[in-house]
């Protein structure tokens, strides 16, 4: 063979090689790490709306309440319910969620299950004075503060 042939065919070979390894690098950059990245910014956010909302979540609104205080009661319950839609769909777009389970990148599916139902549990359960029951042996003040601490437990991989 000669040497000429050796460099083409060592030419032609590397950039074979170099293009199968941009379309591997493209799919794992498609399948798995920008569905990561969404992932990763849901979280996020779960854990911004937690912190911001959570002085209004582990207290009472009015017995009555006025339009400023309907207007917030109404945001507070859209952003949780978002925040667990968009969670599950996020993280149900992850590409080879076992392997990244077992790396620690991701919680499981039923800590996201966790995070789910207890982010529609707050949404659900805003206490106003008047409708809660303060006798009850049930504190639904306690209950949202455990809620959270559940979500951002749960969030944890």
């Amino acid at each position: 063979m000669s040497d000429l042939l050796q460099i083409f065919l060592t030419a032609g070979l590397t950039l074979i090689g170099g293009v199968v390894l941009f379309i591997f690098g493209e799919f794992a950059k498609v399948l798995i790490i920008q569905p990561l990245q969404k992932y990763n910014e849901q979280v996020q956010l779960i854990r911004d709306r937690l912190d911001f909302y959570a002085n209004r979540v582990t207290n009472y609104f009015s017995e009555e309440p006025n339009d400023e205080e309907w207007k917030l009661i109404q945001q507070i319950n859209a952003d949780f319910r978002s925040a667990a839609t968009q969670l599950s769909s996020k993280y149900a777009g992850i590409a080879r969620r076992k392997l990244l389970i077992r790396f620690k990148v991701i919680p499981t599916p039923e800590k996201i299950e966790e995070a789910y139902r207890n982010l529609m549990f707050l949404s659900n359960n805003l206490p106003r004075r008047g409708r809660d029951d303060r006798d009850s042996e049930v504190n639904p003040i306690m209950v949202n503060h455990d809620a959270i601490d559940k979500v951002k437990a749960a969030l944890r991989p």
